[in-house]
């Protein structure tokens, strides 16, 4: 009988213990954010125009976050914005192509066919490659969006969640 309440209480003890590093590990929730400060970081220091588009303004090569709040949870906003390359939708994928002379040439593809790569290249300018012409091409792995873990701090972290989850469509002018 004695070894079995011994027993019992190790696994109590090691249950304990793995709650506690399981609760230490929980990262701690974001602060309430601010959506005009978000949108300043969105434009700003975030430089989130640089790939992704917002109601006409900003480039076509990232997704049009126009409507990001309407599709997105703000968690779901927040593992995109620390961890990129988590989820990235098919038709988000950079594609990159080499060409015979060795030139490298990575940007969002727009049409793929048997003898044909086209693509919007990092100046947003159309690009067509016949595929005859090409060393290789494909999707590239991982994202190019880089992750916002230590570039923003928490509280600009939270702000710019806040802004995207305003983001539900089209303004009406």
């Amino acid at each position: 009988m004695g070894v079995r309440v011994r027993a019992l209480a190790l696994l109590l003890l090691a249950a304990c213990a793995a709650t506690t590093v399981l609760a230490q590990s929980a990262p701690e929730p974001l602060p309430t954010g601010d959506e005009t400060s978000g949108a300043s970081l969105f434009t700003g220091k975030g430089a989130c125009q640089t790939c992704h588009r917002v109601q006409g303004k900003g480039s076509r090569l990232g997704p049009d976050l126009t409507d990001v709040g309407s599709t997105r949870t703000p968690a779901q906003l927040e593992k995109s914005l620390l961890d990129p390359a988590a989820e990235i939708l098919p038709e988000n994928r950079f594609y990159r192509v080499v060409t015979r002379d060795g030139a490298s040439i990575t940007g969002k593809l727009l049409n793929l066919d048997t003898f044909q790569v086209m693509m919007l290249d990092p100046k947003e300018q159309l690009r067509a490659f016949q595929k005859s012409d090409l060393r290789e091409h494909g999707f590239v792995d991982g994202s190019k969006m880089p992750s916002y873990a230590t570039t923003l701090s928490r509280q600009e972290l939270a702000d710019v969640i806040a802004y995207l989850a305003t983001l539900k469509g089209v303004v009406a002018q």
